[in-house]
């Protein structure tokens, strides 16, 4: 029994599968995992299974127990199991991507059974087949990304086409002046080589340029400064035709990310969008100019170099026929390699610029909870991350340029030594060796920067894979289009609403209540109710999962989304300011600042109470903020959130829990700017309320419990139920208030 146990474990652990068994003194219970379950992968799950060893439940012959648990599981082990393990009356709850299975009851005849099934249906062609059909699947799913990929970050270069084409063009000039000289200067030797004065030359145009130029020295300094200007113009084409793509396209993918929905930002990180607009754009961006215009350069100079090695020696050329198809298969080795190291890349550089931007937005946090040790030792984590993909990286680069070097001084050496035997013979001159050995260095160079160029490309396709996600992404709930409804005529009505935040538990199950236009409805509830979900859906930041919101007679999914959030004002429990002047801040949000007059923003300060602190500043109106508000108060943040909200009199206004934030001195002014407005107004407004304290002047009363509308009135109406859950709300807060003042 040991000696079987043994022998079961060490082949397991071997193949790379974890086992553990109970010993035999109780009814055991296996645990099977595979850890490299994925699809190419199925020849060896058969031979661990089938052949390299017998499993050992028949040993074990009493009410065994059989759990398997398939760790990374594929389209292929889920079908597999399936097909084994449904059959037989195994439980088989599934995800999407990973199976979990349990045999229940299971004896020695059903555990014989299933290894059995488990054996024919691995051996099988069917199982075969659909291996092979998903891999292929995968293959070419993988391969048709992948031009696609191309051939988007190609098209971005279409708007510059004639600029990159005029460096093109350039490079054409500079290319024919660079791949001549050699050899030129292979003839200049000859014509300076005394010992080949008194045998015949076959004259050619190279041999009359060469005499040319050895006449006229000056000329070729002439040609070669002109080959000079020709790739000084292409890079300067190339470089800004770049620079243009990388700015297209951060402005397209920053203008789809502003489009989405709320929820898309509840699901991506922050520091992840920014990476990916500043680091992956600039790799996209240079993948479309300078990286194709070295390209371009690298393959005219390679053909050319190659066509002129054949035209000056045919014999040497025989060394360099060897060599070539080595280093492109050391190129297509490598670009794979590229690609996976590159989306890695992204994706660690992502993480690090992530816990970069959210700790230095909360400095002041980090700062009082003495979290530099903690946040320094997070922030290099994430480094450390990046550092070792970047060893992986640069093993593989140095392997490759190793590689290149080694392959090319072996074949340079081997045409030295060539070349020489043939000029002792004398069927090559010391300047047609020249020629060869500088045009062999400049293919050679030509084939390194090719694969230069490839593993660009690869590292365009990696960053360019994810920005394309992002701007071909399409919102939920569209920016604009619809009816322009904007007035209230008669009520803005909740209909049998149910709601849940992605990957949260259902918030409300079936909500229904009327806010009439004109009056002041207050929604009260304990921490976590969902009071602030109901601005949120009523400013159409989320949709409801089901029932709806009726504006009138119209679904408020009908409804212009960018229309109907002008007519709403939003005053936040944490309001966030921009770092720029008081007077922008207040304009912020406004569809037309310019027509807004100085008297109309003076106005909306005074009734936001913030006119007298504003005036109390050197500039004014034109004082700067601070981060984040940083250089002002919350109390005074507030108010200029207040008459952000006001200045374009919008038709609906929306405080959300705007004082409860605040010290009692900031609460005071801040509740007696908005008792002056609520007193005044004829707009429909909608108090998320904490502190009851603020509810006074509501017309109704909504109180939300455990995803419902628990109770609806007016204050003096739900005082009157008794044990209900408002005035219990009332109490404990008259409490918190006698005890305060105690």
């Amino acid at each position: 029994m040991k000696t079987a146990e043994q022998h079961w474990t060490r082949n397991v652990i071997n193949q790379g599968f974890q086992f553990s068994g109970t010993t035999a003194v109780e009814p055991p219970a296996f645990v099977f995992r595979c850890d490299h379950n994925i699809l190419p992968y199925p020849k060896i799950l058969s031979y661990v299974l089938c052949s390299h060893f017998r499993l050992p439940y028949i040993s074990y012959s009493w009410g065994s127990r059989l759990v398997c648990e398939l760790v990374s599981s594929t389209m292929f082990t889920s079908l597999l199991v399936r097909r084994v393990v449904c059959n037989r009356c195994f439980s088989l709850p599934s995800s999407s991507n990973r199976v979990f299975c349990t045999v229940n009851r299971s004896s020695l005849s059903s555990s014989t059974s299933f290894l059995r099934a488990a054996r024919y249906a691995l051996r099988s062609s069917f199982i075969r087949n659909v291996t092979t059909v998903e891999t292929k699947r995968a293959s070419v799913k993988l391969k048709n990304a992948s031009w696609k990929d191309l051939k988007e970050i190609f098209s971005l270069a279409g708007p510059y086409k004639w600029r990159i084409m005029l460096g093109l063009s350039f490079l054409g000039v500079s290319s024919s002046i660079f791949l001549l000289t050699p050899r030129v200067l292979g003839k200049l030797i000859d014509e300076f080589d005394e010992t080949k004065k008194s045998e015949p030359v076959k004259e050619d145009q190279s041999l009359r340029i060469a005499r040319y130029f050895k006449d006229n020295p000056i000329a070729l300094v002439a040609v070669l400064f002109l080959g000079a200007a020709a790739i000084a113009a292409r890079v300067y084409c190339m470089h800004t035709a770049g620079q243009l793509v990388i700015n297209d396209l951060r402005k397209n993918v920053f203008n789809a990310v502003l489009r989405q929905d709320i929820a898309f930002f509840d699901r991506n990180k922050v520091g992840e969008i920014v990476s990916r607009l500043s680091t992956d754009a600039l790799i996209v961006g240079y993948s479309v100019s300078m990286n194709l215009s070295d390209g371009a350069r690298a393959l005219v100079t390679c053909l050319g170099s190659g066509g002129l090695m054949v035209y000056t020696s045919p014999a040497l050329c025989q060394v360099m026929f060897v060599v070539i198809p080595i280093m492109v298969g050391t190129f297509a080795v490598f670009g794979k390699l590229q690609r996976k190291f590159t989306l890695q890349m992204q994706e660690a550089v992502a993480g690090a610029n992530q816990v970069a931007t959210e700790r230095l937005s909360n400095v002041r946090t980090v700062r009082m909870l003495v979290a530099e040790k903690k946040e320094l030792a997070t922030y290099g984590a994430k480094i450390f991350d990046i550092w070792m993909i970047s060893r992986k990286e640069g093993l593989a680069r140095g392997s490759m340029f190793g590689s290149f070097q080694f392959t090319g001084y072996i074949a340079l050496s081997t045409v030295l030594f060539y070349g020489s035997n043939l000029i002792s013979q004398g069927l090559l001159t010391y300047g047609d060796l020249s020629s060869f050995c500088l045009y062999a260095v400049l293919c050679a160079a030509s084939l390194s920067n090719i694969s230069g160029f490839f593993i660009e490309i690869m590292k365009g396709l990696g960053a360019s894979s994810r920005l394309f996600e992002l701007r071909n992404t399409r919102p939920r709930i569209p920016l604009e289009g619809g009816v322009k409804k904007g007035n209230v005529e008669e009520a803005i009505r909740f209909e049998r609403v149910a709601f849940a935040y992605p990957g949260r538990d259902p918030l409300f199950h079936n909500i229904s209540f009327e806010i009439p236009a004109g009056s002041i409805t207050a929604v009260v509830g304990a921490s976590g109710s969902g009071k602030s979900t109901i601005a949120n859906l009523l400013l159409r930041l989320y949709d409801p999962d089901r029932g709806r919101i009726m504006i009138d007679d119209v679904n408020l999914k009908d409804i212009d989304p960018s229309y109907w959030r002008r007519q709403i004002g939003t005053v936040g429990q944490e309001p966030i300011l921009f770092s720029t002047t008081i007077r922008e801040n207040i304009l912020y949000g406004a569809e037309n600042p310019e027509k807004i007059t100085e008297a109309q923003i003076e106005q909306a300060a005074a009734q936001s109470n913030a006119l007298d602190f504003i005036q109390t500043f050197p500039e004014s109106f034109d004082t700067m903020v601070g981060e984040q508000g940083s250089m002002l108060s919350g109390g005074q943040k507030q108010r200029i959130a207040i008459a952000r909200a006001l200045v374009t009199n919008p038709r609906i206004l929306i405080l959300d829990e705007a004082t409860s934030a605040l010290d009692a001195t900031s609460e005071y002014l801040v509740r007696k700017a908005l008792n002056r407005l609520l007193e005044n107004s004829h707009q429909t407004v909608l108090i998320i309320a904490h502190r009851l304290s603020t509810i006074k002047h509501a017309d109704q009363i909504v109180v939300l419990d455990k995803g419902s509308v628990a109770e609806h009135g007016s204050f003096e109406e739900l005082m009157l139920v008794r044990e209900g859950i408002f005035k219990k709300l009332v109490e404990k807060q008259a409490i918190g208030w006698r005890d305060e003042a105690y």
